[in-house]
């Protein structure tokens, strides 16, 4: 009895915090967007960019401070064991850039010696639309990171232990592009695994700049830089497309994009083993 009460008192902790977090979040979310609907209506139509870089700029700071307040309040810890130490941001985030060019270079050659991705030239860059989106998009991986890596894994961690944590965590993630499968089994497996990715490179790292910087290239040369589909989505587009994909739907992902095929499976499955190798190395060469 006395073990089965202490893992209700465990259940209950875990969940009583995240439910507190998110519904702050919440709040926070509310007031920034809420008073603008009207406005921000008019910008959806005339100024769609406007529209993205200020939802997702309210998106990461609303997080930044519903994180702050859980982590000072409910948990009495400072706010930079969350995983944003400031020492820590060009090393880990240039390698975790690195990564995310070696996944994406992994993924794309694959689908190119396959035949499945074919070259568009005569393309016409704007630098100031690559720009705007590319902060938008930063904004957005900020916020998404703190979601997956952030007070709610860490919290789930403390009481429940590491690999329960990144399991619920990565199937969280899954659950915040729900909308996007459309039924489809296979993009919500790839999501769950880089989602676990993320979760490893922070674990081994202690630091939110790994994934952080291996979320953004990806998502970053997949859509503004080549003009791919993410997620199922053209929203991260900048008006042109470099690449065409086409080819069997179960390799190149079909609708969904490139993510939701097999060559993303066997790519960051490819990419868990590199990071973890790679990390651990680098752990054991500081000491």
């Amino acid at each position: 009895m006395g073990h089965l009460t202490a893992a209700l008192a465990r259940i209950w902790a875990i969940v009583w915090r995240v439910l507190a977090f998110f519904l702050v979040w919440g709040v926070l979310v509310a007031v920034f967007l809420v008073p603008l609907g009207p406005r921000l209506k008019v910008w959806e139509q005339v100024h769609p960019l406007r529209m993205r870089l200020y939802a997702d700029f309210a998106g990461a700071v609303t997080m930044l401070i519903a994180t702050w307040l859980a982590t000072r309040f409910l948990d009495r810890r400072p706010f930079v064991t969350i995983g944003l130490a400031p020492r820590r941001l060009s090393s880990h985030l240039a390698l975790g850039a690195m990564a995310g060019m070696a996944w994406i270079g992994i993924s794309l050659g694959m689908a190119w010696m396959g035949g499945w991705l074919t070259y568009r030239p005569g393309q016409v860059f704007s630098w100031a639309a690559l720009l705007g989106v590319g902060m938008a998009l930063v904004l957005n991986v900020l916020t998404q990171q703190l979601i997956l890596c952030g007070y709610v894994l860490q919290t789930i961690r403390a009481r429940a232990g590491v690999p329960l944590a990144m399991v619920l965590a990565s199937a969280m993630f899954v659950g915040l592009h729900a909308g996007a499968f459309k039924g489809s089994w296979l993009p919500a497996v790839n999501v769950f695994v880089a989602g676990f990715l993320f979760c490893v490179a922070y674990q081994l790292t202690g630091q939110l700049w790994f994934p952080i910087g291996m979320h953004v290239v990806w998502n970053f040369t997949l859509g503004p830089m080549l003009g791919l589909t993410v997620s199922g989505s053209q929203r991260l587009g900048s008006g042109w497309r470099v690449f065409d994909l086409a080819g069997p739907a179960q390799f190149t992902g079909g609708a969904f994009g490139l993510e939701g095929g097999l060559i993303v499976t066997a790519s960051t499955c490819l990419m868990l083993v590199v990071v973890v190798v790679t990390l651990r190395r680098r752990s054991a060469a500081a000491r």
